[in-house]
């Protein structure tokens, strides 16, 4: 990828009581997510189970030092028709997908923002953890959202695109909007053999490269699944993408399977989809489209 490698900052030690708070608040939100094993939860019990998880997560961000604007987001209602997933992506965070997320809570859906570890903060795009790991993590948020009322809709910006994608060929969403999908890597030719020979899961050559090149493996595993999605895809990139190839867009289109897919493709804007044509129209797009799908 074409992202400027900066140091990631010294991680804070870990704190045991906080491990153990942790557990509990798991523990508790299990229980909930259990009581009703099996089949879907009525509204009522959905919203009680994700209060417990929102504590969970608001007090795991707030004591690791999370900044503000870096921290999940939490947008429910009593009346959901059904719910959505936005994943941000390396240099994203949940603070990118606020504003789309207001659109969609205000459509009638609850909205869970999630972040992902070692990204979302100003600077930081390197990362030990796997894509693998990546996508546990967005399959539990996912399947948290699914033991209640209604449909789940998957929203990626950037890398969580490919995560997104990933994550429906397992699951069955009720639609995947990706945004900026970072799917085709702007990456030289010694960077794609290190792949293609795993070279790049051996450690020191990992932080010599100074770069998510174990990223770009969840990218070759997403391509490879693509044509295999069933759902309706909405996808919309800049030509000027500076991050991740626009090939990437065009890439879906060729392999979209469901007729009420919807691709867009903007002369400029950069990787900054949002940003550039969020309030342009965009919003109110995924929105409809969305909305058309449960």
């Amino acid at each position: 990828m074409s992202e400027t490698p900066v140091a990631a900052p010294a991680k804070p030690r870990r704190n045991p009581a906080l491990a153990q708070q942790m557990v509990n608040h798991t523990l508790s939100t299990w229980d909930l997510a259990q009581r009703r094993a099996g089949r879907p939860e009525d509204e009522r019990s959905f919203l009680i189970t994700m209060r417990a998880h929102q504590r969970l997560v608001s007090s795991f961000e707030r004591e690791r030092g999370i900044p503000q604007a870096s921290r999940s987001r939490f947008l429910l209602r009593g009346d959901a028709r059904g719910s959505c997933l936005l994943i941000h992506g390396i240099s994203t965070g949940p603070g990118d997908l606020e504003e789309l997320g207001n659109h969609l809570h205000e459509g009638g859906f609850d909205v869970y923002i999630m972040r992902l570890p070692d990204f979302g903060r100003d600077g930081v795009t390197i990362s030990d953890n796997s894509w693998e790991s990546y996508l546990n993590q967005v399959q539990g948020c996912y399947r948290l959202l699914a033991s209640g009322p209604g449909k789940v809709h998957l929203v990626g910006l950037g890398y969580g695109s490919t995560l997104a994608l990933l994550l429906a060929k397992n699951e069955r969403p009720g639609s995947l909007t990706l945004l900026a999908p970072a799917l085709i890597a702007r990456e030289s030719l010694i960077q794609r053999i290190m792949i293609r020979l795993r070279m790049h899961r051996i450690g020191f050559l990992r932080r010599r490269l100074g770069w998510n090149v174990d990223l770009v493996e969840g990218m070759d595993r997403a391509r490879g699944i693509a044509g295999n999605i069933k759902v309706p895809i909405f996808a919309a990139q800049c030509q000027d993408d500076e991050r991740a190839s626009p090939d990437s867009l065009r890439f879906l289109q060729r392999k979209a399977r469901h007729r009420a897919s919807l691709f867009q493709l903007f002369p400029e804007g950069g990787h900054s989809i949002l940003g550039s044509h969020g309030d342009g129209a965009l919003y109110a797009g995924i929105t409809d489209f969305i909305c058309a799908g449960g």
